[in-house]
């Protein structure tokens, strides 16, 4: 979520009193004692300082000026310090007093809730105590309201849209602390506060949608999340995340759409996104090539699904693996180019060298060719690497190639073998295939005999 810098200004005037309400006057030992807390402060020597300013308070009165202006530099010393809780005291103290009294500008009381608002919500975010937490929360959002309530800014005012931000990102982040319960009413006040800050500017800052995103998500509302995310790469397309989001949103959605139709739809958006995001440098790697790959395969493009997977394979944008290949083969049977097919075959088999499975689907699409002999020769290459996912299969093939091209000492050796493996013994064929290669050789046996004799 977002994350705001707490930040101050520690000036001290010379002779210190309100602007706007001069009959408040500093005591003149007071005066006199902060004016050496100056070169404490130009030195950043922030423990004197303190020190000084507590010898002050232990004097003046508990509802004096003195105590309101004492008290309002130490909170901005522990500030500066990045002692942000303990800032917290001084800083109330300081704010009640101006509030009974109207020791301090309109102004200044406005940077003192403002800094109060700020602390009480990093405290929320960074205690593990949930009751501690929710008190917090609360004040920090109370803080923020009152800013708010109180501020002559115009809406077009940087620090307005700065603040309307802030209260709208604490309000998400109490309504989401407990993922397993979030606070649904909270949840609807930040979403009210966010669509608040996009109308203050026409060019609203993107923190905004990120807060209504989150929203978005607690909700799973994936249709309106995909809008968010096509305005946020439309502001940034230079941010990357934004792109990955987007395309799995798309593809989460073609998931879980039933209707045919409108999942062809999710699946080509998603195909865009990525495509754009590509176009920008962004989500190129092998996972993500293949997840295009997939996209194409989903909307029916498979010369195109094809295409990408032959270039990625060749140049290592996708992952060079052998079910890759197997995907690649099948990719060009499916489109109807069987040679295309077989040089994909030999062209993988040539980076495994130690199985033989890419040479055997290679056999298999010779043979739908009526290439025999071409079949015969990959299928050789393919029992000489073994290796197979299905050994009975392959060895079975090559017995009844061996079997139809007359080479039937061969054809018998392989079907022996295919009957050894355990994922052909249940093929009803094999033995039939066995016996009609025993009858083969027993008559070429018997002719040989009679022309003998």
């Amino acid at each position: 979520m977002a994350c705001f810098a707490l930040t101050c200004a520690l000036v001290l005037p010379g002779r210190v009193c309100a602007a706007d309400q001069p009959q408040h006057e500093l005591d003149e030992k007071t005066s006199a004692d902060l004016d050496k807390l100056k070169p404490l402060l130009d030195a950043k020597n922030w423990d004197a300082a303190l020190a000084l300013l507590e010898t002050i308070r232990v004097r003046v009165g508990a509802d004096s000026y003195d105590m309101a202006i004492v008290t309002d530099v130490e909170a901005k010393i522990y500030l500066q310090k990045g002692e942000y809780q303990k800032a917290i005291p001084p800083l109330e103290t300081a704010l009640r007093l101006g509030d009974a009294h109207q020791y301090f500008s309109l102004s200044s009381i406005q940077d003192q809730v403002q800094f109060l608002a700020q602390i009480y919500y990093q405290e929320a975010t960074t205690t593990k105590v949930p009751a501690l937490q929710k008190q917090n929360f609360a004040k920090s959002i109370a803080y923020w309201r009152r800013w708010i309530a109180n501020t002559d800014k115009p809406d077009r005012d940087p620090q307005r849209q700065e603040a309307q931000l802030y209260y709208a990102n604490v309000l998400y982040n109490e309504a989401a602390i407990n993922p397993e319960k979030v606070d649904t009413d909270l949840l609807h006040q930040a979403q009210e506060a966010v669509e608040q800050g996009l109308r203050m500017s026409p060019h609203p800052k993107d923190t905004f949608y990120v807060i209504l995103l989150a929203i978005t998500q607690q909700e799973n509302n994936y249709p309106k999340l995909a809008e968010i995310l096509e305005l946020l790469v439309k502001m940034s397309p230079g941010k990357k995340d934004y792109w990955s989001q987007l395309a799995g949103i798309y593809l989460n959605l073609a998931a879980s759409e039933k209707n045919e139709k409108r999942a062809k739809e999710y699946n080509t958006r998603a195909i865009l996104a990525i495509e754009r995001a590509q176009s920008l440098g962004f989500m190129k790697t092998p996972k993500e090539n293949y997840t295009l790959v997939g996209l194409y395969y989903n909307v029916g493009q498979f010369g195109r699904a094809t295409e990408i997977l032959h270039t990625g394979l060749r140049d290592g944008s996708i992952e060079s693996d052998e079910k890759n290949w197997e995907l690649l083969i099948s990719s060009y049977q499916q489109v109807d180019r069987p040679f295309q097919a077989i040089e994909a075959a030999k062209e993988g088999a040539k980076k495994f060298p130690h199985t033989g499975q890419l040479d055997y689907q290679a056999a298999t699409i010779y043979y739908s060719l009526n290439k025999t002999e071409d079949s015969y020769k990959s299928l050789q290459a393919a029992v000489a690497k073994g290796h197979f996912e299905k050994p009975g299969a392959v060895y079975g093939f090559l017995a009844y190639v061996s079997w139809e091209l007359g080479k039937y000492p061969e054809a018998l050796d392989a079907v022996n073998k295919a009957l050894d493996s355990p994922d052909a013994k249940k093929d009803a064929q094999l033995p039939k295939l066995k016996k009609a290669i025993e009858d083969a050789i027993h008559e070429r046996e018997t002719a040989k005999a009679a022309k003998t004799a």
